[in-house]
């Protein structure tokens, strides 16, 4: 017991000095519980000694106590306690984020316990969002806060991933499900055709480097929030309106993604450690085929029934069906091939970190260090990467106050070839490689000889070819802030963000992808950097107890640069040396350097009287280097308000029941740049050549008058809180994006076919709504839930000015309707007595109604406009509970209305007519004989009817209504007596899954498999398991 006592004490004396050392000053907190204990008997009369407790009867750390009006105060320790010192009898005011204040009148010589309880409105009520932090209560605009704390279990989760189903109005689609694929988030709806449709990200402040960074261009991608350590977040604020959106002028019309990370915090020196692993798997069953034995038995019936059908005897066909069989679907020298089996793996994750925090009033810092790696369900697929981050605050006089925040990310992804290449993983077990074909050969040596895929054997090629990126990131964000007088304040920040993507792409000459160039290596490296320079002068007055004003002023400058140099080599002596230099004959290169710069002037003044009326408006001006210089600047602006009728006398008789209300809107004009850097400018390249003798000709034509597109934005809301533990939000919006970039349609004889320019229209409406509650909040036990719904709509109000619809082809643009509308022929089922398929012709009669006629004639019939690809509600319910030392969280999500188009099917509906292919398991249920009912035509050896030349059909689109348990975890926290005496102030032990459950309307294949309406070639959504600990002291 006595050498427990000696570790603790040793533990508490090593932070003490860990805080000394780190924050240069000799006041800190810690060391001050140590000193003060030396002196204690000197002191006992003037001393007040106190311990703080939370609802559950366990210690707050890190608790603010102060003498109430006077600047004497402290911190509460590992353990919850106090000592401060006084003249016999004092006023105690304790408080801590996320609990309500409380005072105490306290004693000499006596220890006063204080229990504090919880504010019932916790962290979430603080809105940040760049220019400012404010209570929710005082907010105009429209703001979803998501606290990382429930989902900072969940392995490999991205920041874009901590947002599903957590925040309405937020939707989000994946082009693949790899480690580190790029996710593509929208916020209310699709804003732009041409331009960027996502939203701007800003960390700590600071607008950063965001979107797919990939070198290679995978069809994975690689996003940019992938460098970032989610355990490093404390809070993600979407906004969504203009009433804070439009502060960031040009690049706000797509909402803003407001990254919080976590800072020191006055106190004893914290320290974490964590530590998980556990594995991933396919979320759902993923586009099955038929088994070997299955897809003999239904081509050998096929063979036999087209030899029949020419004439030829029952023994005749049986033989030659036989004969054909044995060719396209023999069972091989090994069995039958599980392909699936031999393609993929269970993944693998395993995660290790550790943090130390605090600081006093002079010095705060929080640093953490992370190793994360991620296996995919692939060979040659997973994410690799170590983090490290320093956020430190000095205030190194009363008047002035700096900071630095530097973040470094090492970041390595294997990725592998998707889409229909032949040997995708995916695309070759679903369809190239049947389970006819073997791994090898009998004499052991690689089986180059497929049945339908010629030499291209896939598991060799996962083997020996390769694709890497190599990303190295440091982002780091100095900043100081001078007060003249109280609360005239100038801050000014200087924000650097450098990224190195050196990536690797190998097709190995013992492969079918390298074999015809004996090797081909090609490198990339592609470097981005974003200065950002920000200056903002800043007021805050208030008179009479009433009035209060809030102004800002500031001058930004934002700059990026990119490059971009590629090589390639190829014919190697060995595959396993491939560096560029060991390659034969250099057979290309490639290199490009741009850049691009915003200044921006911009104002904010906010008041409020009585905390019951607000009002606001910004104003800010863009210049901008992507546009001409008589179209460069740009203004954007908002008007806001807010009225809080909880607080008017009439109101009174109900506030026990609607302890809080308040009534909201905002209108402004925000807008969206040009994605590319000069698209104003008349342009000729200068690469062509001929006969190898350098050449130019014109490439772009000029557009002075190309500018911004500006998004219009009404958002109108009402919070009502019930009592004092019930929260409902409703809010009604409208963004109407005009000026969008189009492809203009001009005559050929220019050389050109379209060019860039500003004539489209397009509006989102909804509305949206979110509901959460404190159920139970007692010492032993609390449950916190939230159910957030919301509904989009959107629609096309104008094109080109000359056309009123655009086919593109399953989807048709058309004016009134959704951008994302499919335009289809009309399945009209199979002919029960030949088993083929039948589609409506759909001419139109006299009074303009459609004709549904059915016929096998698919040139009698016209597409139709069908469904659309946006779901017409969206959603998330999130529950917390807590009971005792255990914890339990989780979250569903879900959407309704939406669809999707499977172009799968040009590749897989061929109905036996490939014989040489797989089939996919619902030809299981194909027509068979006369007066069968069913939705899948015969199987067609002799190819007369192929459905997947006709994919562009009803049959192909699918509801994608789906509900998943997004994320589940399960913790327990030993006591504190247990721990306390190690010196360990906590110990969690969990177990988290994603993805564990799902069910879907359509369910062939994954819902959330989908990107831009149509289904994607790469990998699904992933589940996955992890196991952890998670320790503090």
């Amino acid at each position: 017991m006595n050498n427990m006592k000696k570790t603790s004490t040793n533990i508490k004396m090593m932070l003490a000095a860990t805080v000394l050392l780190l924050t240069g000053s000799q006041n800190s907190f810690a060391v001050e519980t140590v000193v003060q204990k030396v002196n204690v008997q000197h002191q006992e009369n003037l001393t007040l000694k106190g311990l703080v407790l939370d609802e559950a009867g366990m210690p707050v750390i890190g608790a603010s106590v102060m003498i109430k009006g006077s600047k004497t105060g402290t911190v509460t320790d590992l353990n919850g306690r106090f000592e401060i010192n006084a003249k016999g009898e004092a006023t105690v005011v304790v408080s801590y984020v996320g609990y309500k204040k409380e005072e105490v009148v306290m004693r000499s010589g006596k220890v006063s316990v204080i229990n504090l309880t919880s504010d019932g409105q916790d962290l979430d009520e603080v809105v940040v969002t760049g220019y400012g932090t404010f209570k929710k209560s005082a907010y105009a605009g429209s703001a979803a806060t998501v606290k990382t704390q429930s989902m900072k279990d969940v392995p490999g989760i991205s920041v874009n991933e901590m947002l599903q189903g957590a925040a309405p109005g937020v939707t989000m689609q994946q082009a693949s499900g790899q480690p580190g694929s790029y996710t593509a988030l929208n916020v209310r709806g699709m804003g732009s055709f041409n331009a960027s449709s996502s939203p701007l990200y800003v960390i700590d402040g600071v607008p950063v480097i965001s979107g797919d960074i990939s070198a290679l261009g995978t069809d994975a991608g690689l996003d940019a929030l992938s460098t970032l350590n989610p355990s490093d977040i404390e809070s993600l604020t979407v906004i969504k309106d203009a009433a804070a959106a439009s502060l960031y002028g040009s690049r706000a019309a797509n909402g803003v993604i407001i990254i919080t990370t976590k800072k020191g915090k006055v106190g004893t020196a914290k320290v974490g450690f964590k530590a998980d692993w556990g594995f991933s798997d396919f979320a759902m069953d993923y586009r099955k085929t038929l088994s070997g034995e299955q897809r003999r038995d239904v081509l050998q019936n096929a063979f036999y029934n087209d030899y029949i059908s020419q004439g030829y005897s029952e023994s005749e066909s049986t033989q030659y069906a036989l004969e054909d069989a044995d060719k396209y679907a023999p069972k091989p020298w090994c069995g039958y091939t599980d392909w699936r089996d031999i393609m993929f793996q269970k993944g693998s994750h395993s995660n290790y970190e550790t943090n130390v925090s605090g600081g006093n009033d002079r010095a705060k810092y929080y640093a953490s260090l992370g190793y994360m790696n991620q296996e995919g369900i692939t060979l040659n697929s997973g994410l690799r990467r170590i983090s490290a981050r320093v956020n430190t605050e000095f205030k190194a006089t009363n008047h002035f106050t700096f900071g630095l925040n530097t973040m470094f990310s090492d970041v390595k992804q294997d990725a592998f070839s998707e889409g229909t290449s032949y040997t995708s993983p995916f695309y070759s077990t679903v369809s190239k490689v049947t389970p006819s074909d073997p791994v090898y050969n009998e004499d052991g040596s690689w089986n180059r000889d497929f049945i339908g895929n010629g030499d291209r054997n896939p598991l060799l090629s996962m083997k020996y070819d390769s694709k890497k990126e190599y990303v190295t990131r440091f982002m780091n964000t100095l900043w100081g802030e001078y007060e003249f007088i109280d609360n005239l304040k100038f801050k000014s920040t200087l924000s650097y963000d450098y990224q190195i993507n050196k990536s690797r792409n190998w097709y190995d000459p013992r492969t079918s992808n390298g074999d015809d160039y004996n090797g081909l290596e090609e490198d990339y490296m592609y470097e981005r950097k974003k200065f950002n320079w920000s200056n903002q002068l800043t007021y805050k007055y208030t008179w009479n107890d009433a009035h209060n004003i809030d102004l800002l002023a500031g001058y930004e400058v934002d700059d990026q640069q990119r490059s971009y140099i590629g090589v390639e080599s190829q014919n190697f002596a060995t595959g396993d040396k491939h560096v560029i230099s060991n390659g034969a004959k250099v057979s290309g290169g490639a290199g490009s350097n741009n850049g691009t710069r915003i200044i921006s002037y911009l104002a904010r003044a906010n008041y409020d009287y009585m905390n019951k009326y607000f009002f606001g408006a910004s104003y800010r001006i863009d210049g901008s280097s992507r546009l001409a210089e008589d179209s460069r600047w740009g203004s954007f602006w908002s008007l806001s308000g807010a009225w809080r009728f909880s607080d008017e006398a009439f109101f009174e008789p109900v506030k026990g029941i609607i302890t809080d209300g308040k009534l909201r809107a905002s209108y402004g004009i925000n807008g969206t740049l040009p994605s590319d850097y000069y698209g104003y400018m008349g342009l000729s390249s200068l690469t062509a050549n001929y006969n190898a003798e350098p050449g130019m000709y014109p490439s772009q034509i000029e557009n002075k008058d190309l500018k911004w597109e500006k998004n219009r934005n009404f958002n109108v809301g009402v919070d009502l809180r019930f009592i004092d533990r019930i929260n409902l939000t409703v809010e009604y919006y409208t963004r109407t994006t005009k000026d969008l970039l189009m492809d203009y349609p001009i005559s050929m004889t220019t050389g050109f076919g379209s060019y860039l320019y500003n004539i489209g229209k397009v509006r989102n409406q909804g509305v949206e709504f979110e509901l959460s509650a404190d159920i139970f909040r007692t010492k032993d036990f609390s449950w916190t839930s939230s159910l957030n719904l919301a509904h989009n709509q959107n629609k096309v109000l104008e094109l080109d000015g000359a056309q009123t619809e655009i086919v593109s082809g399953v989807q048709i643009h058309k004016i009134g309707k959704s951008y994302r509308t499919f335009y289809v022929y009309e399945f009209a089922g199979i002919n029960p007595e030949n088993g083929n398929p039948m589609f409506y012709t759909n001419d139109i009669d006299e009074n303009g109604n459609l004709i549904k006629e059915a016929t096998e004639e698919l040139d009698k019939c016209n597409r139709i406009e069908y469904k659309k690809a946006e779901a017409d509600l969206t959603g998330g319910f999130i529950n917390t509970l807590r009971y005792k030392w255990f914890d339990l969280s989780f979250n569903l999500s879900f959407q309704l209305g939406g669809y999707a188009h499977d172009k799968w099917t040009q590749k897989v509906d061929h109905a036996g007519a490939d014989y040489d292919l797989n089939l996919p398991a619902y030809y299981a249920n194909a027509w068979k004989q006369p007066g069968d009912i069913t939705d899948i035509e015969r199987i067609n050896v002799a190819g007369d009817y192929v459905m997947a030349d006709y994919y562009q059909n009803t049959r192909s689109v699918h509801s994608t209504d789906f509900l998943r348990l997004r994320n589940i975890t399960f913790g327990a926290s030993l006591p504190k007596e247990w721990t306390k005496k190690l010196g360990i102030n906590r110990c969690r032990f969990y177990v988290s899954g994603a993805n564990l459950w799902t069910t879907a309307k359509y369910d062939y294949y994954d819902p959330e498999a989908t990107y831009g309406g149509s289904t994607i070639w790469g990998t699904p959504p992933l589940k996955s398991v992890t196991f952890g600990i998670d320790l503090s002291i």
